[in-house]
């Protein structure tokens, strides 16, 4: 089970690399592979760019459409951890 935000992004780079141990991923537009920005932002915005409309994200089922497992990066797409309890 994925309980950080890094080890989705993990799960989510070595789904799309394939099986082959030891590949780099050079993607140049991966919102995943950006390096300046904290992990949840990351997802973030890798999220908005696989919907068209943050409604889209809203309602987005986990299901991907090629592939019987859920999306990895399912519950932190709004750029939070839904595991850490907030005051407000």
């Amino acid at each position: 089970m994925i309980t950080t935000p890094a080890r989705a992004i993990k799960q989510e780079c070595h789904w799309c690399l394939g099986e082959v141990r030891g590949r780099v991923c050079h993607s140049k537009i991966c919102k995943l592979n950006d390096n300046t920005l904290p992990n949840l932002e990351k997802i973030r915005l890798y999220c908005l760019d696989c919907v068209e409309t943050k409604q889209e994200g809203k309602d987005c089922t986990e299901k991907l459409l090629s592939e019987p497992s859920p999306c990895y990066l399912h519950p932190y797409r709004f750029g939070r951890n839904p595991k850490r309890f907030r005051d407000v």
